[in-house]
């Protein structure tokens, strides 16, 4: 490395200035512009500040991303320089609209950010074909003094995230999320995702407004491979929350504790400004908030940085505008040292390294015949006569000699300590695959434990399946033995009720014989039980027929009395004939009445029987009904706890999936690389 690449160029920060359209409810505007001068009118006074430029009301997003360079700046990170571009301002007045724009995806109302990817992917395409790009993102917000991981999709890491600091990469988030992207359209994917997930609130003065400071990071990792020789860009946007009054937002609760925590980074912040900017202040006081020691390489570090102040017009808002634009004048003497990030190859060390000692070993050959010649005129016998004027050149030549010997000296050692760090680096990296290659080993022993136990639910699974499926057959061939003896008794009831109906017909039967055979009291009275039979109910059949049963003894008994006393009569009197065939037709009925006794006991016997019957049946059906529905109860328990028990296993393995496709995406997948003038690389 000689000693003009080790020069660093001094480059101040381009500061830009924006000025917001008013709206419908401000009618007077206070600031007047030129291409680059805005003047304002504040308190009967007039204030006149100079910017690289100053962009009107009518300034489209084209022409503020073609005027703050920003294709220039993604160029430079190509270069190997790091570079920033963030938007100050009070809040409501476009800081969002100018970095982000109402549609990232919309060409014409896109912000910086998507030009800004867009213009660095383009000059990747452009690069030579030899250089091979891998390019990575992060989105990180600073809410209420806690740095949050926007692209942490599963919000398994922690919200809030530290600030580190390397020799080589400056200062960086440890620990957040960094996804590869090899095309725009990936990395505005990533910053939508990252967007959905950043904290914003309506307030009076505007309906969306930021309540967190945004950092989107690319990296870009360049390799020549064809000489090995490396270089690292990072191109840093950032969107601030705005400054804020709460008379006019009217914040309360917890905005009111936003807008307290936004104020004061950013008041940090210009304490920052006025340490870069006065001589005598020594401490710069980046740690005072978490905003400025991550804008500690952005502003009097290594980086260019081009700040956008965002100012409103309106006269309403004249205090804040002078505000934003003092603090943008200060930012102007602010002189950043950008260098180029690059490392050389071991085999460039290497040649420059046996260049160098070569050059030594000619200058010491030389040196050396000097020294020989010098000690050779002044060992002469005449030191009188010796030629003055040639040891004066000689020994010029020497001191020549000596400051060259010194200076490749320097650069030898200033190499060799190059090839130390790079044999550092190089050891690092080693130790870094080795630790790669046991987290790889890990996550393989990781995946083979999820592997079986997935087989194991699985397993598990299956044997619920088809305990579940035998249960439900059982539960069907159940049901359908049920419906069939349901059947079987309907069919029962069914012959009772017939049997009974033709009872009930031969008692009918029975009935009109006696009727036709007898007079008219004892058919009557059967005639009569024979209508209330019918109308009793078969359920109350038992109850009839002993009531039936006491009615015909009673009968009986008095036919026989009065037979007695015919008898006698007959006996006594021997009475004409009449009277005794009268006896013979009380002694036929007397005889039939018997005859419908007995058939009356036989059906009271078989409606007995028909009953003991149906009761025990329909005991027997209940008796079944019961049990089924304990054995439903029983089976739909087993059921729920077996379906239970599947969710949680299921619940167990999804952890374990995610556990393991969390690791195998940070461990095992490569990054993926860009070649220049070509697609993704193989």
């Amino acid at each position: 490395m000689s000693m003009k690449e080790n020069e660093r160029d001094h480059a101040a920060v381009s500061v830009y200035c924006r000025i917001r359209p008013l709206r419908i409810d401000e009618h007077t505007s206070a600031i007047t512009t030129d291409q680059k001068v805005a003047l304002l009118s504040h308190g009967g006074e007039e204030y006149s500040f100079a910017f690289d430029r100053v962009f009107d009301l009518d300034s489209s997003q084209s022409d503020v991303f073609n005027g703050v360079r920003g294709a220039e700046s993604a160029r430079d990170v190509l270069g190997g320089y790091n570079a920033t571009i963030f938007a100050y301002g009070q809040t409501a007045s476009g800081k969002t609209h100018t970095m982000e724009g109402a549609n990232i995806f919309d060409p014409t109302t896109r912000g910086i950010v998507p030009r800004s990817v867009e213009a660095l992917f383009q000059a990747c395409l452009e690069a030579p074909s030899e250089v091979e790009f891998a390019i990575k993102v992060s989105f990180v917000e600073i809410y209420m003094e806690r740095i949050r991981d926007l692209l942490d999709a599963f919000g398994q890491k922690r919200t809030n995230l530290q600030i580190r600091e390397d020799p080589n990469s400056g200062v960086y988030v440890a620990g957040c999320t960094e996804t590869f992207v090899t095309n725009q359209r990936e990395l505005l994917k990533c910053m939508t995702g990252g967007l959905q997930s950043r904290a914003t609130a309506a307030t009076g003065m505007n309906e969306g407004s930021s309540r967190s400071h945004s950092v989107l990071s690319v990296t870009v990792q360049q390799r020549n491979t064809e000489t090995d020789t490396a270089r690292v860009g990072k191109l840093v946007l950032v969107d601030l929350a705005g400054s804020e009054m709460v008379r006019k937002t009217h914040a309360a609760g917890q905005q009111l504790e936003e807008a307290k925590v936004i104020n004061k980074s950013l008041s940090a912040l210009g304490q920052v400004i006025n340490a870069l900017t006065d001589e005598k202040k020594a401490h710069v006081p980046y740690r005072n908030s978490k905003l400025t020691r991550m804008l500690q390489d952005s502003l009097g570090g290594n980086a260019k940085t081009a700040l956008i102040v965002a100012v409103s017009a309106s006269t309403e808002n004249s205090a804040e505008t002078l505000s934003t634009l003092k603090f943008g004048h200060r930012a102007k003497a602010v002189k950043n040292k950008p260098k180029i990030n690059e490392r050389k190859s071991f085999e460039e060390l290497t040649a420059l390294l046996h260049k160098a000692e070569a050059a030594i070993d000619m200058q010491s050959t030389y040196i050396t015949a000097l020294e020989l010649q010098v000690a050779a005129a002044a060992g002469r016998q005449n030191p009188q006569i010796c030629n003055f004027e040639s040891d004066a050149d000689s020994m010029a030549t020497i001191l020549d000699l000596q400051k060259k010997v010194s200076m490749l000296n320097e650069e030898l050692t200033e190499e060799r300590t190059e090839s130390r760090r790079c044999s550092k680096e190089t050891r690092d990296l080693t130790a870094l695959l080795h630790e790669k290659e046991r987290l790889l080993s890990e996550a393989g022993e990781l995946m083979m434990e999820v592997e079986s136990k997935m087989e194991e639910n699985v397993h598990d699974q299956a044997k619920l399946a088809a305990r579940n499926e035998l249960l439900q057959k059982a539960q069907d061939q159940l049901e359908q033995k049920s419906r069939f003896r349901i059947k079987e008794l309907e069919f029962r009831l069914e012959k009772v009720s017939a049997v009974d109906a033709r009872l009930r017909k031969e008692d009918a039967d029975d009935a009109a014989m006696a009727q036709s055979t007898s007079g008219s009291a004892v058919p009557a009275c059967i005639d009569g039980d024979d209508t209330m039979s019918r109308r009793i109910p078969f359920s109350q059949m038992a109850s009839s027929t002993d009531d039936q049963h006491a009615k015909l003894i009673s009968d009986l008994r008095s036919k026989c009395t009065t037979a007695l006393k015919l008898e006698q009569n007959l006996t006594q009197g021997h009475q004409h004939t009449r009277e005794q065939h009268h006896m013979r037709s009380l002694q036929q009925r007397l005889e039939q009445l018997v005859a419908v006794h007995r058939q009356l006991l036989r059906k009271y016997a078989a409606l007995e029987l028909n009953l003991g019957e149906a009761n025990k049946m329909i005991a027997l059906r209940d008796e079944h009904i019961s049990q089924l529905e304990g054995q439903g109860e029983v089976r739909y328990e087993s059921i729920t706890d077996g379906y239970r028990r599947l969710s949680f296993l299921m619940r167990d393995l999804d952890l374990k999936v995610f556990k393991k496709a969390s690791v195998s995406e940070k461990i095992q997948a490569r990054p993926r690389t860009l070649r220049g003038g070509s697609a993704i690389a193989p």
